[in-house]
């Protein structure tokens, strides 16, 4: 019997001024549940150009496929679009993810279109059931734990629209 081959999938989230442009590794172990290990996260500089973040994407891609199956998954909203531009002309085809405010996921591979409530519930599913994990020595993985463990929803007695952010912290989006 063949081992099945290791699943690896880097997230991409832009930011530019006031927000990081993010990467992070994460591993899908196999099995009727499967695990999802964070074995790397990276915060690039603040006002980091676009090019050199598409750059070094493909690059950690590459690093990342001489381990396994791996893909590039990244946040097309916004600045996202010119950034896949970049990634297509590299040879890159990630898997894109436009996040909306809908209540149910739509588009065909490789782009979809993701409620940000979708999203944020399938995170906190399997982080509370303890099938995320963070890998020790990471750098940022404090701040990310503590992000994740004070994840509040809030929803809007009038217009019954959600928001997320942590406790004490701006909310993560605008209502949807």
């Amino acid at each position: 019997m063949t081992p099945e081959a290791t699943d690896f999938f880097i997230g991409l989230d832009l930011g530019k001024k006031q927000d990081f442009s993010t990467l992070a590794v994460v591993e899908r172990l196999p099995g009727s549940l499967p695990e999802y290990h964070l074995r790397r996260l990276e915060r690039l500089n603040l006002n980091t150009p676009y090019p050199a973040v598409a750059a070094h994407a493909r690059d950690l891609l590459a690093k990342t496929a001489r381990y396994g199956n791996a893909q590039l998954v990244m946040d097309a909203t916004g600045v996202g679009a010119p950034v896949l531009d970049l990634l297509h002309s590299q040879g890159v085809r990630p898997v894109a993810i436009t996040i909306t405010a809908g209540c149910s996921v739509s588009g065909t591979d490789p782009h979809f279109h993701v409620p940000k409530r979708v999203l944020m519930r399938t995170l906190a599913a399997v982080f509370g059931a303890g099938r995320f994990k963070i890998a020790a020595g990471i750098p940022n993985s404090a701040e990310l734990i503590e992000e994740l463990l004070n994840l509040q929803v809030k929803i809007d007695r009038r217009t019954r629209q959600d928001s997320y952010g942590t406790k004490g912290k701006q909310a993560l989006s605008r209502n949807l």
